[in-house]
């Protein structure tokens, strides 16, 4: 289920929730495994969704907690993020901003979610971390594991 994202404009701030910028392509449809979103929870209103709204299947870039910026590739991947988040959380530290890249025809697209980490449901004994949208509760998502070309795929 899809998230809400705005368009950058020249004078950005802070506050915005989401902001996308376009990029030169990469490879696109490798096998390489990356960090991807799954969006776990959004708007039953089908009209609120739009083609710039945040979807599975983006593929994460970075992640900015407090002043710890963590950058693609992520060390073992969607285990390695869980961890990170779970220290974060630990230390009360529950602001996120994360951008994502969604590969396009033409150029790739890049998007940055502001989020609040919060505790997930329990799979097989362990806590998974998920991010809940600032301005909306409705809107959650979490990470998996894909390859690229899955996530082109998806998308």
């Amino acid at each position: 289920m899809p998230m809400d994202l705005s368009r950058l404009s020249s004078s950005s701030s802070d506050s915005s929730r989401f902001s996308a910028v376009s990029s030169s392509p990469s490879s696109k449809g490798s096998a390489a495994v990356v960090l991807s979103i799954e969006c776990l929870k959004g708007s039953s209103k089908a009209d609120e969704w739009t083609g710039d709204m945040l979807q599975t299947g983006d593929i994460v870039e970075e992640l900015r907690i407090g002043n710890m910026i963590v950058k693609s590739p992520f060390r073992n991947g969607k285990s390695g993020v869980q961890k990170v988040l779970h220290s974060s959380y630990k230390q009360k530290e529950t602001s996120i901003r994360v951008r994502v890249r969604r590969v396009g025809a033409e150029e790739d697209e890049f998007a940055e979610l502001q989020a609040c980490l919060v505790p997930g449901d329990q799979l097989v004994g362990r806590k998974q971390y998920v991010l809940r949208a600032i301005d909306d509760p409705n809107y959650a998502v979490g990470f998996v594991d894909r390859t690229e070309r899955d996530c082109l795929n998806l998308q």
